[in-house]
């Protein structure tokens, strides 16, 4: 069954024993972790995730159905979380195509596959399986995400005026994943709830110093990415004292460098540098940083590297490692190769 991004959850949640597989697929790579997120929470504290990657499944097609079907060590529900990074999701379908066709019901399996099509022989097969569901996550227009940031104050409790929304979608761009974020931390200071709602106006952004965590991160982003080491130290070493999200760090990063793989690919069928900063697509005050990084990465490092932050969140979730401790290593990596590469 394909449904659209915004109704898998209430979908699935209907009838949550129905979906064997469940699979966000789509060029909006932050909007297919946070619905696999926000799926998969009603379970996580009752039931153990198993995370699977292309390299658990290439030799062995029928590991995923293995996985879904076999008892944890001591009888505990499990939910299984298959990674698919852009161009893996092909030599996945013989694993996929094993656990649909299984006699055997087992545990739910949640994969994220972002930059596959919704009209790809896999996503035909995961349509039409009885107990498969599928939905491809686009960009999110302006228009979109103030519908979705007014959805969200009300759930929370809010009555946000129109400026307020509008504030929100541009800080984030439109990404739902973070304007719930900033939703939430609003909700939390004025301490509304549905049963006790509040209003909120343009200036509590200013107030919360949400303006000025976005800056923060972006500079992060943009000293790593352009090989800027020096300044990039120095601003993780102050980051910690302003308790930055790790996680909404990442998520910016990979829109940051999906806009930046888009941009070069542009390069690389014959658009020069200049010409292709100043597209309207690009914010001018980005201009300078997507100049110098575009000079920095190919397309192939670009790929490379979005794989590694998306690897890096799962790190965060499981290797027991400090969050700010795996984020500085990368962050610090990423700039001493951007520095070579100048």
């Amino acid at each position: 069954m394909k449904v659209k991004a915004e109704d898998i959850v209430r979908r699935h949640r209907s009838n949550p024993d129905g979906f064997r597989l469940t699979l966000l697929c789509g060029p909006n790579v932050t909007r297919c972790q946070a619905l696999v997120d926000e799926l998969i929470a009603p379970i996580s504290k009752s039931s153990e995730r198993v995370d699977l990657t292309i390299s658990d499944l290439s030799d062995n097609p029928s590991r995923l159905n293995d996985e879904a079907t076999s008892t944890s060590l001591f009888g505990d529900k499990r939910h299984i979380v298959l990674r698919l990074n852009s161009g893996e999701a092909v030599r996945a379908t013989a694993a996929i195509e094993t656990l649909l066709q299984s006699d055997t019901s087992g545990d739910p399996v949640f994969v994220i596959a972002p930059g596959m099509g919704d009209k790809t022989a896999l996503a035909k097969l995961i349509t039409d399986a009885p107990d498969g569901l599928i939905a491809p996550c686009y960009e999110t227009s302006p228009e979109q995400a103030a519908a979705a940031i007014s959805g969200m104050g009300k759930a929370e409790g809010l009555q946000l005026d129109r400026n307020l929304v509008q504030d929100i979608a541009a800080l984030t761009s439109n990404d739902l994943t973070l304007a719930r974020m900033e939703v939430e931390k609003i909700a939390l200071y004025l301490d509304a709830s549905p049963e006790k709602p509040q209003e909120a106006g343009g200036d509590i952004l200013a107030l919360l110093g949400a303006e000025n965590e976005e800056e923060d991160i972006t500079f992060l982003i943009n000293a790593a990415l352009s090989g800027d080491t020096g300044p990039l130290s120095l601003e993780i070493a102050a980051s910690k004292s302003q308790g930055l999200s790790e996680v909404g760090l990442i998520r910016v990063m990979l829109r940051h460098l999906t806009k930046l793989a888009e941009l070069r690919s542009k390069v690389d069928r014959g658009s020069n540098i200049e010409t292709t900063v100043k597209h309207p697509s690009v914010f001018f005050k980005d201009r300078n940083n997507y100049r110098r990084q575009l000079q920095i990465w190919s397309s192939q490092n670009l790929a490379r590297l979005i794989e590694r932050i998306l690897d890096l969140e799962i790190k965060m979730k499981s290797s027991g490692q400090p969050d700010h401790v795996l984020l500085e290593e990368e962050l610090l990596l990423i700039s001493r190769k951007a520095a070579k590469s100048r």
